[in-house]
């Protein structure tokens, strides 16, 4: 048995990792981070130009990883192709060791609750609830015990704010799917918990920030980060869902952890 202060470059040699949100942003980012990890990862997102460019930059970053990853186009709030991708993935590569629930859609702009569409409100917590809890409910018959899985969530899981009803619901909605799926899976030891980023360096922020959203609430130069940075980058939000997914984490469940630069603190301060 290896000592477990040594150094291991490769703890996820030999695992099955399957990553939602998989073709840009932090589900690309963690991709890409497992890779280099040794794990084998099932990538899934829901436009298939997306992944093929997701694609030809793993191939071009980690070209000794082609037969290391697999894409696969869904959309999580359909649960039939949610189960065709787990299936799939299983028979692929085997059971999954880990399972890391990244997609989201973000609400663009601010919708006070007397005017927001039911349409638009039941449309989003459609891909950030139900397509989470369809992910779950499919990882959970096949993750192997002693497993992991990771939704991520957001700031948003513990604020609220003005007119961004649907959004603020759903990520609170995530951290008690996340609780009760730690609840039920702990009797096989698997692990489940939520990582909350902050604000990232995505093209999924641009469009808040140009919109009512960005407007009202948020500018690069006014996001409550104590750290005297604006964003943080998807590679240190990878890093952490990582440690989650991995041996180093292994008594840690039914977790909320927060990489926010200080945020969810409420200590807006920079000193």
């Amino acid at each position: 048995m290896s000592s477990p202060y040594a150094v291991n470059t490769k703890p996820f040699a030999d695992k099955v990792i399957c990553v939602t949100g998989a073709s840009r942003g932090t589900g690309l980012a963690l991709s890409k981070y497992l890779l280099a990890r040794g794990a084998t990862v099932s990538m899934c997102a829901t436009s298939a130009d997306n992944l093929a460019k997701a694609a030809k930059e793993i191939e071009e970053e980690f070209p000794e990883a082609k037969d290391k990853y697999w894409t696969f186009v869904a959309d999580i709030a359909n649960l039939a192709a949610v189960k065709e991708w787990i299936k799939q993935t299983v028979a692929k590569f085997g059971p999954l060791d880990g399972c890391a629930n990244v997609a989201a859609v973000e609400q663009r702009e601010i919708f006070p609750i007397t005017d927001l569409d039911p349409g638009y409100f039941s449309k989003l917590l459609n891909v950030n609830v139900v397509g989470t809890f369809n992910c779950l409910k499919e990882e959970m018959k096949v993750i192997k015990d002693g497993g992991s899985i990771v939704n991520v969530g957001s700031i948003a899981s513990q604020y609220a704010s003005f007119g961004t009803s649907a959004y603020i619901a759903s990520k609170h909605a995530l951290l008690g799917l996340t609780k009760v799926a730690a609840i039920e899976a702990a009797p096989r030891r698997i692990r489940v918990n939520a990582l909350c980023p902050g604000c990232i360096n995505t093209e999924m922020m641009e469009k808040p920030f140009n919109s009512a959203v960005g407007e009202f609430y948020l500018t690069k130069d006014n996001i409550p980060c104590i750290l005297k940075r604006d964003l943080a980058e998807p590679w240190e939000i990878a890093a952490s869902i990582a440690f989650l997914l991995g041996p180093e984490s292994s008594y840690v469940t039914k977790a909320t952890w927060f990489h926010d630069g200080g945020w969810a603190e409420g200590n807006y301060s920079s000193g």
